[in-house]
C-alpha cells in the first residue's frame, strides 16, 4: 500500500531541494572550488536519489491507471488528472486538486469557490519522466563542470541548482500562472550562467540576447494565458449554482439548458473542462436556435392557412425573433472562435522560441557557442523541453480547435523546415558546440511535427522523444565538454584521429551518435518511428498531404549524414591535436567522466530495448489530449458539412 502523503512530501522535496543545495553550495563552497565541487556532486546525487524514489511509485500508479482503462474499456478523462498532489483536500489519490491558494484574484458568490492562483503541483505521465531527466542531466552537468569551472565555482553551482529548481517547478505545475512564473524564472539563472561563466568574449551579449528574445516571446504567452482564462470561466448551472463545470444538455422538448459564466480558474485541468463545455455550448446554442426557427416557421405556415388573420403577425414576430436568436448564436460562436485564433498564436509564441523552432531560433547560435558545455547541456536537454511540454500541456488542450486548424499547416510546416534547415546548418559547422546545437534543433523539429499530428501515435512518439532527445542531446554536449576542458577549443578542424588517442572517449561518442541518428536498439528509434507512422497516417495528414512525412524521413537520413561526417573528421585519419593550455598531457576518460558519459548512454540502450514502461505510463494522458482534439476535429467537420 502506497503512503500517499509521504509521496506528496517527496514531490515538494524534489522541487525545493535544489534551492537548499544552491544556498548550501553558495555559502559552504566559498573555501575553494574543490569543496564547492564536492558539495555540488553529492547534492546532485542525493537529489537524483529523491527523484528516483518519487518516480518508482508514480510510474507504478500511472501504468496501473492505463492498464485499468484498457482492461475495463474506460473512456479517457476530459482533463489531466495529476496524482500525488500536495495540499489535496480529500487526502485521497484520486482527488486531482489542491487547496493551497497562493492569493485570490477576485471575489465570488458565497456558494462558489473564489478564483485564486494556486500552488498546484502534481505528477502525471507527461512530466514524471521529464522530472527524472532533469535530475539525471543536472548530475551529469555537475560532473562535466569538474575540470572547467574553477573561478567562482560556488556561485556557478548555486545558479545551476536554481536553474534546475525553476525547470522542475514548470514541469510539476498544474496551475497555468504558476507554470508561467517558473517558466520565466529559468531566464535569471540562465542569464548569469552564460554571462558570467561563458567561454568567449561575446558571452555578455549572448546572455542579453537570449534573455530579451525569450522574454519577448514569453510576454505574448502571458497575454494568451490571461485571454484563455478570461474567455473560459467556470460554467455554472442556471438552476443549480452549486453545480460547476456544467455540461450543456437538452430537456425533454429538445431545448438546451444554457450555463452561465462563473468565476475564472487558473487550474489547467479545470480550464480544459471549461474549454470543452463552452465549445459545446456554442454548438448547442446554434442547434437550439435552429429548432426554434423550424418551430416558428411551422407556426407561421399554420397561421397563414388558418382562419384567424390576427395570429399571422404574432407568428411573424416569432419567426423574426427566432432568426435574430439564431444570428446571435452564430455571431457568438464566431466571436469565440476568432478570439481563440488570436489567443492560440499568442499562447504558442513563447513556447516556439524556447524550443527553439525555426525561424525563432536566432538567439541560439550565440547562446550555445558562448555557454559552458554543462550549461548548453541543460539548455538542450531539459530547458528546450519547457517549450515542447508547453505545447502538449497548455496549447493543445486549451486551444484544441485552433490546434486542429492551424497546428499542422503552420507549425508542422515550420517543424519540417527546421528539420532540413538545421540539418544543413549542422553539417556546415566547424564548432562542435554549434554542431550539437543545430542537430538538437533538427530533432526538435521532428518532435513538434509529431505533436501536431494530434494522433495517439504522434503524441506518444513526441512525448517519448522529449525524454530520448534530452538524453542524447545532453550526452552530446557532455562529450563536447571533454575536448573543451582539455584543449580550450571545440573547433573540429583542429582535431583528427582521436580514436587512437582517446579510445574510451571515442567509444562513448560513437554510442551517443548512433543513438542520435536513430539506430534500432537505441532510444531515438522508437520515438522517431512512432512520429513517422503518424505523419503517414491519412487521418493526420489530410490537411497537408505526405510532404511533412517526407521531410521528417529525410531529416533522419540527414542526421546520419552530418553525424557520420563529424565522426570521420574528428576521430579518423592522422592524429591532429591543438596545443594544450598546460604542460600536462591530457588523459582519456577520468572516473567521474565514466559516470557522466556512461549513465546517459546506458539509459539510451535501456530505452531502446525496453521503452514500454515509459509509453504505458503516459498513455492515459496522451489519450486525454487525443480526445480533446478529436472533439475539435469533429466540430470542424460538422461546420464544413453545414457550410455545404
Amino acid at each position: 500500500m502506497l503512503n500517499t502523503e509521504a509521496i506528496r512530501i517527496l514531490v515538494l522535496a524534489v522541487l525545493f531541494a535544489p534551492v537548499a543545495l544552491a544556498a548550501l553550495v553558495g555559502l559552504a563552497g566559498r573555501s575553494g572550488y574543490r569543496s564547492a565541487r564536492r558539495l555540488a556532486s553529492l547534492g546532485a546525487l542525493v537529489h537524483l536519489g529523491l527523484t528516483a524514489a518519487l518516480a518508482v511509485p508514480a510510474v507504478y500508479v500511472l501504468i496501473d491507471r492505463s492498464e485499468s482503462e484498457e482492461a475495463y474499456g474506460h473512456r479517457a478523462a476530459n482533463s489531466f488528472q495529476p496524482i500525488f498532489v500536495p495540499g489535496d483536500p480529500s487526502g485521497e489519490l484520486g482527488s486531482y486538486e489542491t487547496a493551497w491558494n497562493l492569493f485570490p484574484v477576485a471575489k465570488a458568490p458565497a456558494d462558489l469557490p473564489p478564483p485564486a492562483i494556486q500552488f498546484f503541483l502534481g505528477i502525471d505521465g507527461l512530466n514524471i519522466w521529464l522530472v527524472l531527466l532533469t535530475s539525471i542531466l543536472t548530475y551529469v552537468a555537475v560532473l562535466v563542470s569538474h575540470g572547467s569551472i574553477r573561478e567562482r565555482a560556488a556561485g556557478y553551482y548555486a545558479w545551476l541548482f536554481l536553474l534546475q529548481a525553476a525547470i522542475l517547478g514548470a514541469f510539476l505545475s498544474f496551475d497555468i500562472v504558476l507554470f508561467y512564473i517558473f517558466f520565466e524564472l529559468t531566464l535569471i539563472p540562465a542569464f548569469f550562467l552564460i554571462g558570467c561563466w561563458g567561454t568567449g568574449g561575446g558571452r555578455r551579449d549572448a546572455a542579453r540576447k537570449f534573455f530579451l528574445y525569450t522574454l519577448l516571446g514569453s510576454l505574448f504567452t502571458l497575454v494568451g494565458i490571461f485571454g484563455i482564462v478570461l474567455t473560459n470561466p467556470t460554467p455554472v448551472s442556471q438552476t443549480n449554482p452549486d453545480k460547476t463545470h456544467y455540461t450543456v444538455v437538452l430537456d425533454a422538448k429538445g431545448q438546451p439548458h444554457y450555463p452561465k459564466a462563473g468565476p475564472v480558474t487558473f487550474s489547467i485541468p479545470k480550464l480544459m473542462r471549461n474549454v470543452a463545455v463552452w465549445n459545446h455550448f456554442h454548438e448547442i446554442a446554434i442547434r437550439g436556435a435552429e429548432l426554434k426557427k423550424v418551430a416558428a416557421a411551422k407556426g407561421l405556415e399554420k397561421a397563414r392557412s388558418g382562419r384567424e388573420p390576427i395570429a399571422i403577425p404574432l407568428a411573424e414576430d416569432d419567426v423574426a425573433k427566432a432568426e435574430r436568436e439564431w444570428q446571435t448564436a452564430k455571431a457568438d460562436r464566431e466571436h469565440y472562435k476568432s478570439l481563440q485564433y488570436w489567443l492560440f498564436f499568442a499562447l504558442i509564441a513563447g513556447f516556439v522560441v524556447k524550443v527553439p523552432l525555426v525561424p525563432f531560433h536566432t538567439w541560439l547560435p550565440a547562446a550555445y557557442s558562448e555557454a559552458p558545455p554543462a550549461v548548453a547541456l541543460l539548455f538542450s536537454g531539459v530547458l528546450a523541453k519547457l517549450g515542447t511540454l508547453g505545447l502538449v500541456r497548455i496549447v493543445l488542450p486549451l486551444c484544441p480547435d485552433m490546434a486542429v486548424q492551424q497546428g499542422l499547416p503552420v507549425f508542422g510546416f515550420l517543424g519540417a523546415l527546421g528539420i532540413v534547415y538545421a540539418a544543413f546548418c549542422a553539417f556546415a559547422q566547424r564548432d562542435l558546440k554549434l554542431f550539437a546545437a543545430y542537430s538538437s534543433v533538427s530533432h526538435l523539429g521532428l518532435l513538434v511535427l509529431g505533436t501536431f499530428t494530434l494522433t495517439a501515435e504522434g503524441l506518444t512518439g513526441a512525448a517519448l522523444h522529449m525524454v530520448n532527445h534530452g538524453l542524447t542531446a545532453g550526452a552530446m554536449f557532455a562529450l563536447v565538454g571533454f575536448l573543451a576542458e582539455r584543449y580550450r577549443t571545440t573547433d573540429m578542424n583542429q582535431f583528427g584521429g582521436l580514436i587512437g588517442r582517446f579510445p574510451i572517449y571515442a567509444f562513448w561518442m560513437f554510442v551517443i551518435c548512433l543513438a542520435s541518428v536513430g539506430l534500432p536498439g537505441l532510444n531515438n528509434f522508437i520515438g522517431e518511428m512512432l512520429i513517422l507512422s503518424a505523419l503517414f497516417s491519412p487521418e493526420a495528414t489530410a490537411p497537408v498531404g505526405y510532404g511533412l512525412g517526407i521531410a521528417a524521413a529525410s531529416g533522419i537520413f540527414l542526421s546520419a549524414w552530418y553525424t557520420m561526417t563529424m565522426l570521420r573528421k574528428v576521430f579518423f585519419g592522422p592524429l591532429l591535436l591543438p596545443p594544450t593550455p598546460t604542460d600536462v598531457e591530457p588523459r582519456d576518460v577520468r572516473p567521474h567522466e565514466w559516470v557522466a558519459f556512461g549513465l546517459p548512454a546506458l539509459l539510451c540502450l535501456a530505452l531502446g530495448i525496453f521503452p514500454q514502461p515509459v509509453i504505458q505510463s503516459m498513455k492515459s494522458d496522451v489519450n486525454i489530449i487525443v480526445r480533446q482534439t478529436d472533439d475539435a476535429r469533429d466540430r470542424a467537420n460538422d461546420a464544413k458539412s453545414a457550410a455545404k
